[in-house]
């Protein structure tokens, strides 16, 4: 009787460690159902909501030009996938032939979601978006109003200063990934920001600015911002 109780006992006690060991399936590997999406589109990698009932779609790329296809090219969408349902057209073109920038996504939870263009030298747009009852919330357009500093401090500083310089600059990321341009912090969107008007270390008249600011999802506002243009100056040609 000792034996069975032992052996008994001995089984609960594996079955029990079995059970703690198992992992629990994380909501990010809840299936997203494709099923019902447009033929003329698909699901943007990776772009799934955690719990697998929202996704980016963007148009099937073609041989065929904007004329063709439209015009004009068929915009990216944040969708519900099941029951099918359009919550926001997310960024107009899609993803044409021959454009090399790519969009990504970054979920907070399965009701917020960053939608950023990633181009050759680093950030090229974002916006976050906010779902609430199966509907678009509400547009938090974060890049478009983090560019005002820029374009002020890039027009008073730089092309009053050297006017017949090219009236552009552009955004560069951290490829080393120890700064990321934004991450969530619960209900605020942290932003580091930079931009310079020569990315390709070419010579002449040079100007950067750097942005560090903090974005109030509940307010859909900064509410915190940290400017530091950088130097102005002239950059040698290299020997």
């Amino acid at each position: 009787m000792r034996i069975v109780l032992l052996a008994i006992s001995l089984l609960c006690g594996l079955a029990l460690r079995a059970q703690e060991s198992s992992p629990t399936p994380s909501p990010s590997a809840v299936q997203a159902d494709t099923s019902r999406i447009p033929k003329d589109y698909e699901m943007l990698e990776d772009s799934a909501s955690p719990d697998g009932r929202f996704a980016v779609l963007s148009p099937v790329r073609n041989e065929k030009n904007d004329e063709e296809n439209g015009p004009p090219y068929p915009p990216n969408l944040l969708v519900r996938l099941n029951p099918y349902a359009l919550l926001a057209k997310v960024k107009t073109p899609g993803l044409p032939k021959g454009w090399r920038n790519t969009l990504l996504v970054e979920w907070s939870g399965s009701d917020v979601v960053a939608v950023w263009e990633n181009a050759k030298w680093g950030i090229a747009d974002l916006s976050v978006y906010e779902i609430a009852n199966d509907k678009l919330k509400r547009t938090h357009p974060v890049f478009r109003e983090a560019r005002k500093y820029f374009d002020r401090d890039f027009r008073q500083r730089f092309l009053k200063k050297y006017p017949k310089e090219y009236p552009s600059y552009t955004f560069t990321s951290d490829w080393k990934g120890e700064e990321p341009d934004f991450e969530f912090k619960g209900r605020k969107l942290l932003l580091n920001l930079y931009a310079e008007n020569k990315p390709n270390v070419a010579p002449g008249p040079i100007w950067s600015a750097q942005l560090r600011a903090t974005w109030n999802l509940d307010t859909g506002k900064f509410e915190k911002v940290d400017f530091p243009p950088g130097e102005i100056g002239i950059r040698k040609a290299e020997d």
